[in-house]
C-alpha cells in the first residue's frame, strides 16, 4: 500500500529516510511531524517524550514551548524557554521565540529585554527589530517603536516579509486600516521557525508571534490507551497492515476522553481512511 507525503506526515513521520535507508523516527521527529500537520496536542506529547529522552537537549524544550503556545499554555512555553536558554544562553532564537510568548502573557517590559538580547546576539534579526517595535508600541513608547520599524524594514532581506512589515508598521500614514502598535501575526511578518523545527528539511507553518491566532483550548494529557492505539497504528501503517491501523485508531477515538485529543486522532483517521 502506498502511503501519501501528505499522510506520511500526518502519522506523525513515521518514515525517516537517511542516506536512502529508513530508520526509526524519534520523538523530536514525530513531533516535528504532528506540529507541521497543525496536531499540536499531539506535537506537545512528543516533545515532552524528547526531554524526557535527553533533558540536556535545548531544541526539544524550544520546540515544546513552540507547540505549548499554540495550545495556549504559555506561561508552560515560557518555563520551557527558560531552561532551554539555561542550557544555551547563546541562542537568539530561543530569545526571540520566549519574548513573543511573554507579549502574549502581557509582560511587555521582560519581553522588550529578550527582544534587545536576540538583537545583541544577532544584530541582523530583523523580525526581533520589528517584534521589539511592535512591544513599545503596546507598553506606550511609539517613538521607540516607530524606530525599531524603520530598522527592521531596512534590515528584511526577504521581500515578502519587508513589505508585510511595511503594511503592519504604516509609517507613511497609507494604510487606513492600519492601527499603529498592533503587533505582527503569523498572517504578516512570521518568524524563522525556532531551532530544531527545521529537522530534515521539514517545511513547517510559521511559529506563533505576537497576535497569534486564539489559541485552542489546553487539554488534558492523553490518555495512555489512546496513545499506545494511535502509535501501535502507525506501525501497522508503516508495516502495510492498513487495516490492523485503522481499526487501532477507531479504537483509540472511542477510549479518548479529552475532547480535543479525540478531534485530532479524528483528522488522523480521515487522512488514514483516504488513503488506498
Amino acid at each position: 500500500m502506498n502511503v501519501t507525503s501528505s499522510t506520511a506526515a500526518a502519522l506523525a513521520g513515521v518514515l525517516v529516510l537517511a542516506g536512502g535507508c529508513a530508520s526509526a523516527p524519534t520523538a523530536l521527529d514525530r513531533g516535528i511531524a504532528y506540529y507541521q500537520d497543525g496536531l499540536y496536542f499531539f506535537a506537545a506529547d512528543e516533545f515532552g517524550e524528547a526531554v524526557r529522552q535527553d533533558p540536556r537537549r535545548p531544541a526539544a524544550y524550544v520546540d515544546r514551548g513552540v507547540a505549548r503556545v499554540r495550545l495556549g499554555r504559555v506561561r508552560e512555553a515560557i518555563e520551557d524557554y527558560d531552561r532551554a536558554i539555561a542550557l544555551d544562553p547563546a541562542d537568539p532564537a530561543t530569545y526571540f521565540n520566549r519574548g513573543n510568548a511573554l507579549v502574549t502573557a502581557g509582560l511587555y517590559g521582560p519581553a522588550i529585554e529578550d527582544f534587545s538580547r536576540a538583537i545583541q546576539l544577532s544584530p541582523i534579526f530583523a523580525r526581533a527589530w520589528f517584534n521589539r517595535g511592535s512591544t513599545f508600541a503596546l507598553a506606550g513608547q511609539p517613538d521607540a517603536a516607530r524606530s525599531d520599524w524603520r530598522h527592521a524594514i531596512q534590515i528584511e532581506r526577504d521581500p515578502w516579509a519587508q513589505a508585510a512589515m511595511r503594511r503592519s508598521a504604516d509609517l507613511d500614514g497609507s494604510n487606513p486600516a492600519a492601527s499603529i502598535g498592533v503587533p505582527t501575526t503569523e498572517d504578516t511578518v512570521a518568524p524563522a521557525p525556532p531551532p530544531g523545527m527545521t529537522t530534515g528539511g521539514v517545511a513547517l507553518p510559521p511559529a506563533a508571534t505576537l497576535a497569534a491566532t486564539p489559541p485552542a483550548p489546553s487539554a488534558s494529557p492523553m490518555s495512555a490507551e489512546a496513545r499506545t492505539l494511535a502509535l501501535q497504528a502507525m506501525s501497522r501503517e508503516v508495516d502495510g497492515d492498513h487495516e490492523g491501523a485503522l481499526r487501532d485508531l477507531r479504537a483509540a477515538v472511542a477510549v479518548e476522553t479529552d475532547p480535543g485529543r479525540r478531534a485530532s486522532l479524528e483528522r488522523l483517521l480521515r487522512k488514514l481512511e483516504a488513503a488506498r
